[in-house]
């Protein structure tokens, strides 16, 4: 009996993992901190080794078999989300962990389900009639592999250790759900393709407020599933180590409502490097939807000139050439985003210049625009990794944690103290922060 009690208190302590692996001295969580309920319980207890075996797309050409691959990765997904009370719900056992530290600042967790804040959709990004204001929210995972590097990083939640190149195992798999109110209230029948969606509730920024807003007005409102990204590291794609594809949630509701909806819709596992034309070759667009979300003025493709991204995704860019820039800290160049000088498509010049600058094909270890400041960790991709540390140092310096600034703040560039800013004192070190933290609404 007692032997049982043990076990049960031990089970107990586990469950309670994503409170207790928080660092202790943050008080200002987005998700954990603000009094809504009830709180998403996602995994943070990362594990320390991976027991996982071969995985089944492995064996599975993705250039020639796209969907069969992204279907594969997908039945390692489907087992362990599901729709629920008006949320996505795991089983409470996943194996799956979100990253710590993205629960600070404006784009920070929210918690009914996790979700930070990404890029609002432009004008007739989403559809021909979509409109701005609405939002996109999304919560991103690592599987067994990727857990363990998570462990890596934060085995000290107060002190992140991130080295020169953090790899990702062979294996790991990224995924993110994303969720909108562009098919909702009063953009109810912009997006087509969402409707009939489930209804999922989130606690955001209110209706048509699509840039960042202070947390403290933030409303529990409805968002439909858009789509479902996925990132893996396969060292059969190899000018980059990784594949990465998007799924669309597509319309009219079916089975379960999540997962029978989502249609692979793109996948690429390289850049295309030097092509300046549409004669894209390493992307895969789904033909049979391609229309439904691409190719009218504002939207031409999905990613530049053909190559694959999601609709909540720009088109400037790739899946690829997004998380290439993932790097402490950010190159000064930033990462391709929308309303940055869109790329003016009869310039051969400047179309050039742009394809040179983002789509190149980097290798995990590798650092995008390596001088420019210098790097100090290239992130293997991860996006999240560098939206985590940077939010951590942000709130270092904001008075949100105290103790000891972590060495990663200082290292990097982002802050120079000798110890976080107290909450209560004026923000008397902040003149020593060296620049501005970019950040940016990506995971």
């Amino acid at each position: 009996m007692r032997v049982a009690i043990i076990i049960s208190f031990i089970a107990g302590l586990l469950s309670s993992g994503q409170a207790d692996a928080r660092c202790k001295t943050f008080s200002a969580s987005s998700m954990y901190d603000v009094g809504i309920s009830p709180t998403a319980a996602w995994r943070t207890d990362y594990p320390s080794s991976s027991s996982a075996g071969v995985p089944a797309w492995s064996t599975i050409p993705f250039a020639t078999e796209p969907e069969h691959y992204m279907e594969a990765v997908l039945d390692t997904v489907r087992p362990y989300f599901h729709y629920k009370d008006n949320s996505l719900a795991g089983t409470g056992t996943e194996p799956w962990w979100m990253s710590e530290w993205m629960d600070y600042d404006k784009f920070g967790r929210e918690p009914l389900m996790g979700l930070t804040k990404e890029l609002a959709p432009r004008t007739h990004q989403l559809s021909q009639t979509s409109q701005t204001g609405s939002q996109v929210w999304a919560v991103n995972f690592y599987n067994d592999p990727g857990a363990v590097t998570l462990h890596q990083v934060f085995a000290d939640p107060c002190s992140p250790a991130v080295p020169e190149k953090l790899l990702f195992a062979e294996g790991t798999v990224a995924i993110k759900f994303l969720f909108t109110d562009a098919n909702l209230g009063k953009f109810a029948g912009q997006v087509g393709y969402l409707n009939g969606g489930p209804v999922y509730k989130a606690h955001i920024d209110p209706e048509g407020i699509g840039f960042p807003a202070e947390t403290s007005g933030r409303k529990t409102r409805d968002v439909n599933m858009l789509q479902l990204d996925v990132g893996v590291r396969d060292n059969n794609a190899s000018k980059t180590g990784w594949v990465f594809g998007t799924f669309v949630w597509i319309g009219p509701t079916k089975g379960d409502g999540l997962f029978d909806n989502l249609v692979p819709t793109v996948l690429l596992w390289a850049e295309d490097e030097g092509v300046v034309g549409d004669d894209i070759k390493e992307s895969w667009v789904n033909p049979a939807i391609k229309a439904k979300l691409s190719g009218w003025k504002e939207r031409p493709f999905l990613g530049f000139q053909g190559r694959a991204n999601g609709p909540a995704d720009n088109l400037n860019s790739s899946c690829l050439s997004c998380h290439a820039a993932a790097r402490l800290p950010l190159a000064a160049v930033g990462i391709a985003r929308p309303g940055r000088n869109p790329v003016d498509l009869s310039d051969a010049a400047a179309v050039a210049a742009h394809v040179d600058l983002w789509f190149r094909n980097i290798k995990p270890g590798e650092v995008f625009q390596p001088a420019n400041p210098p790097a100090v960790a290239a992130l293997d991709y991860s996006l999240q990794v560098r939206a985590a540390i940077e939010r951590m140092c942000q709130a270092c310096e904001d008075g949100a944690v105290d103790g000891a600034t972590p060495q990663i703040c200082s290292k990097a560039g982002y802050f120079t103290g000798p110890k976080c800013v107290p909450a209560s004192a004026d923000k008397v070190m902040a003149s020593q922060r060296v620049r501005k933290i970019q950040s940016l609404p990506r995971e």
